[in-house]
Protein backbone atom coordinates (compact mmCIF):
# COMPACT_ATOMS: atom_id res chain seq x y z
CA UNK A 1 0.00 0.00 0.00
CA UNK A 2 1.14 3.60 -0.48
CA UNK A 3 1.39 6.41 2.06
CA UNK A 4 -2.36 7.10 1.85
CA UNK A 5 -3.30 3.55 2.81
CA UNK A 6 -4.36 2.62 -0.71
CA UNK A 7 -3.90 -1.08 -1.39
CA UNK A 8 -1.69 -1.77 -4.37
CA UNK A 9 -1.38 -4.80 -6.60
CA UNK A 10 1.62 -7.10 -6.52
CA UNK A 11 4.84 -5.43 -7.62
CA UNK A 12 6.25 -6.33 -11.01
CA UNK A 13 9.40 -7.64 -9.31
CA UNK A 14 9.66 -10.73 -7.15
CA UNK A 15 12.74 -9.84 -5.09
CA UNK A 16 13.70 -6.33 -4.07
CA UNK A 17 17.22 -6.22 -2.65
CA UNK A 18 18.02 -3.36 -0.26
CA UNK A 19 21.75 -3.40 0.44
CA UNK A 20 24.35 -1.21 2.07
CA UNK A 21 26.51 -1.07 5.16
CA UNK A 22 25.23 -1.01 8.72
CA UNK A 23 23.68 2.20 10.00
CA UNK A 24 22.50 3.45 6.60
CA UNK A 25 18.73 3.05 7.14
CA UNK A 26 18.07 -0.24 5.34
CA UNK A 27 15.74 -1.64 8.00
CA UNK A 28 13.74 1.57 8.18
CA UNK A 29 13.18 1.86 4.44
CA UNK A 30 12.72 -1.91 4.08
CA UNK A 31 9.76 -1.80 6.48
CA UNK A 32 8.31 1.24 4.71
CA UNK A 33 8.57 -0.51 1.35
CA UNK A 34 7.04 -3.67 2.83
CA UNK A 35 4.00 -1.61 3.82
CA UNK A 36 3.91 0.09 0.42
CA UNK A 37 3.96 -3.16 -1.57
CA UNK A 38 2.38 -5.42 1.07
CA UNK A 39 5.18 -7.98 0.96
CA UNK A 40 7.33 -9.47 3.76
CA UNK A 41 10.92 -8.58 4.58
CA UNK A 42 13.66 -11.19 4.88
CA UNK A 43 16.77 -10.05 6.73
CA UNK A 44 20.14 -11.50 5.77
CA UNK A 45 20.93 -11.51 9.51
CA UNK A 46 18.36 -14.32 9.81
CA UNK A 47 20.24 -16.33 7.17
CA UNK A 48 23.44 -15.81 9.15
CA UNK A 49 21.82 -16.96 12.39
CA UNK A 50 20.43 -20.06 10.68
CA UNK A 51 23.87 -20.97 9.31
CA UNK A 52 25.48 -20.39 12.70
CA UNK A 53 22.95 -22.77 14.25
CA UNK A 54 23.54 -25.65 11.84
CA UNK A 55 27.28 -25.40 11.12
CA UNK A 56 30.53 -25.49 13.04
CA UNK A 57 33.36 -22.95 12.71
CA UNK A 58 35.41 -25.44 10.71
CA UNK A 59 32.55 -25.70 8.19
CA UNK A 60 32.10 -21.97 7.58
CA UNK A 61 34.94 -20.15 9.33
CA UNK A 62 34.11 -16.77 7.77
CA UNK A 63 30.48 -16.87 8.92
CA UNK A 64 31.57 -17.81 12.46
CA UNK A 65 34.44 -15.31 12.49
CA UNK A 66 32.96 -12.64 14.78
CA UNK A 67 32.06 -15.29 17.35
CA UNK A 68 35.41 -17.04 17.23
CA UNK A 69 37.42 -13.80 17.05
CA UNK A 70 35.41 -11.14 18.95
CA UNK A 71 38.54 -9.05 19.48
CA UNK A 72 38.84 -8.54 15.71
CA UNK A 73 36.01 -5.99 15.79
CA UNK A 74 38.46 -3.60 17.48
CA UNK A 75 41.11 -3.92 14.77
CA UNK A 76 41.73 -1.15 12.25
CA UNK A 77 38.65 -0.14 10.25
CA UNK A 78 40.36 -1.29 7.04
CA UNK A 79 40.96 -4.74 8.54
CA UNK A 80 37.34 -5.02 9.67
CA UNK A 81 36.12 -4.01 6.20
CA UNK A 82 38.29 -6.68 4.63
CA UNK A 83 36.60 -9.23 6.89
CA UNK A 84 33.14 -7.87 6.08
CA UNK A 85 33.78 -8.37 2.38
CA UNK A 86 35.03 -11.93 2.97
CA UNK A 87 31.88 -12.77 4.94
CA UNK A 88 29.63 -11.31 2.22
CA UNK A 89 31.41 -13.38 -0.42
CA UNK A 90 31.00 -16.53 1.69
CA UNK A 91 27.27 -15.85 2.17
CA UNK A 92 26.64 -15.11 -1.50
CA UNK A 93 25.48 -18.65 -2.45
CA UNK A 94 22.99 -18.67 0.45
CA UNK A 95 21.63 -15.26 -0.50
CA UNK A 96 21.33 -16.30 -4.15
CA UNK A 97 19.44 -19.44 -3.10
CA UNK A 98 16.87 -17.33 -1.22
CA UNK A 99 16.52 -15.02 -4.23
CA UNK A 100 16.08 -17.96 -6.62
CA UNK A 101 13.49 -19.55 -4.36
CA UNK A 102 11.29 -16.45 -4.33
CA UNK A 103 11.63 -15.96 -8.08
CA UNK A 104 10.87 -19.62 -8.71
CA UNK A 105 7.85 -19.75 -6.40
CA UNK A 106 6.53 -16.35 -7.53
CA UNK A 107 6.40 -14.99 -3.97
CA UNK A 108 7.49 -11.35 -3.70
CA UNK A 109 9.83 -10.41 -0.88
CA UNK A 110 12.17 -7.63 0.18
CA UNK A 111 15.65 -8.91 1.05
CA UNK A 112 17.66 -6.57 3.26
CA UNK A 113 21.08 -6.73 4.86
CA UNK A 114 24.71 -5.68 5.21
CA UNK A 115 26.14 -8.80 3.58
CA UNK A 116 24.43 -8.56 0.19
CA UNK A 117 26.76 -8.03 -2.74
CA UNK A 118 25.57 -5.97 -5.74
CA UNK A 119 24.84 -7.95 -8.87
CA UNK A 120 23.62 -6.66 -12.24
CA UNK A 121 19.84 -6.36 -12.51
CA UNK A 122 17.49 -5.16 -15.23
CA UNK A 123 14.64 -2.64 -14.83
CA UNK A 124 12.09 -5.15 -16.08
CA UNK A 125 13.55 -8.23 -14.39
CA UNK A 126 12.18 -10.18 -11.43
CA UNK A 127 15.06 -9.06 -9.20
CA UNK A 128 15.62 -5.37 -8.52
CA UNK A 129 18.15 -3.78 -6.21
CA UNK A 130 19.07 -0.51 -4.58
CA UNK A 131 21.97 0.24 -2.27
CA UNK A 132 21.97 2.91 0.41
CA UNK A 133 25.11 4.85 1.21
CA UNK A 134 25.75 7.69 3.65
CA UNK A 135 29.29 9.04 3.32
CA UNK A 136 29.22 11.27 6.41
CA UNK A 137 30.82 9.42 9.35
CA UNK A 138 29.32 11.88 11.81
CA UNK A 139 25.83 11.15 10.51
CA UNK A 140 26.36 7.38 10.69
CA UNK A 141 27.65 7.75 14.27
CA UNK A 142 24.55 9.80 15.08
CA UNK A 143 22.38 7.06 13.54
CA UNK A 144 23.98 4.48 15.83
CA UNK A 145 23.62 6.72 18.88
CA UNK A 146 19.93 7.23 18.14
CA UNK A 147 19.36 3.52 17.60
CA UNK A 148 21.59 2.22 20.39
CA UNK A 149 21.97 5.02 22.98
CA UNK A 150 23.11 2.56 25.63
CA UNK A 151 26.27 1.84 23.61
CA UNK A 152 27.40 5.47 23.57
CA UNK A 153 29.31 6.98 20.63
CA UNK A 154 30.44 4.30 18.15
CA UNK A 155 32.90 6.25 16.02
CA UNK A 156 35.03 3.22 15.09
CA UNK A 157 31.95 1.35 13.94
CA UNK A 158 30.80 4.39 11.96
CA UNK A 159 34.18 4.55 10.22
CA UNK A 160 33.91 0.87 9.32
CA UNK A 161 30.41 1.38 7.94
CA UNK A 162 31.42 4.31 5.74
CA UNK A 163 34.44 2.47 4.33
CA UNK A 164 32.48 -0.73 3.70
CA UNK A 165 29.61 1.34 2.30
CA UNK A 166 31.95 3.09 -0.14
CA UNK A 167 33.17 -0.26 -1.39
CA UNK A 168 29.61 -1.58 -1.78
CA UNK A 169 28.52 1.63 -3.53
CA UNK A 170 31.39 1.37 -6.00
CA UNK A 171 30.48 -2.26 -6.71
CA UNK A 172 26.81 -1.32 -7.14
CA UNK A 173 27.54 1.49 -9.59
CA UNK A 174 29.80 -0.83 -11.58
CA UNK A 175 26.89 -3.29 -11.78
CA UNK A 176 24.42 -0.59 -12.83
CA UNK A 177 22.55 -0.74 -9.51
CA UNK A 178 21.16 2.56 -8.14
CA UNK A 179 22.96 3.99 -5.11
CA UNK A 180 20.77 6.25 -2.98
CA UNK A 181 21.66 8.62 -0.17
CA UNK A 182 19.38 7.95 2.81
CA UNK A 183 18.72 11.59 3.71
CA UNK A 184 16.22 13.11 3.74
CA UNK A 185 14.57 10.20 5.54
CA UNK A 186 11.06 11.46 4.88
CA UNK A 187 11.04 10.66 1.16
CA UNK A 188 13.52 7.79 1.08
CA UNK A 189 10.88 5.15 0.31
CA UNK A 190 9.58 7.29 -2.56
CA UNK A 191 13.08 7.76 -3.95
CA UNK A 192 13.71 4.01 -3.80
CA UNK A 193 10.41 3.35 -5.56
CA UNK A 194 11.32 5.90 -8.22
CA UNK A 195 14.67 4.20 -8.75
CA UNK A 196 12.75 0.97 -9.34
CA UNK A 197 10.63 2.65 -12.00
CA UNK A 198 7.47 2.70 -9.88
CA UNK A 199 5.19 5.12 -11.70
CA UNK A 200 2.87 5.39 -8.68
CA UNK A 201 5.26 7.70 -6.87
CA UNK A 202 4.98 11.38 -7.64
CA UNK A 203 8.15 12.52 -5.95
CA UNK A 204 10.50 14.62 -8.01
CA UNK A 205 13.56 13.67 -5.97
CA UNK A 206 16.45 12.15 -7.93
CA UNK A 207 16.70 8.39 -7.66
CA UNK A 208 20.48 8.25 -7.67
CA UNK A 209 22.93 10.21 -5.66
CA UNK A 210 25.68 12.20 -7.23
CA UNK A 211 28.95 10.34 -7.28
CA UNK A 212 30.59 10.14 -3.88
CA UNK A 213 34.20 9.26 -3.36
CA UNK A 214 34.63 5.51 -3.89
CA UNK A 215 36.83 3.40 -1.69
CA UNK A 216 39.89 2.69 -3.78
CA UNK A 217 41.06 -0.87 -4.00
CA UNK A 218 43.14 -1.44 -0.87
CA UNK A 219 43.72 -4.31 1.57
CA UNK A 220 40.24 -3.52 2.93
CA UNK A 221 38.60 -3.77 -0.47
Amino acid sequence: MDGTGEVKGLPDWRVLVVGGASGMGKTRVGRALARRYEVPVVEVDDIVEALLAVTLPEHLPEVHFWRTHPEAARHTPESVVERQIAIAETLEPAVEAVVANHVGTDTPVILEGDYILPRPTTPEGPVRAVFLHEDDEGQVAANYLHREPEAGPQRHRARVSVLYGRWLAAQARAAGVPVIRPRPWEDLADRVAQALGDASTDTGAPARTSATQSLQRSPAA
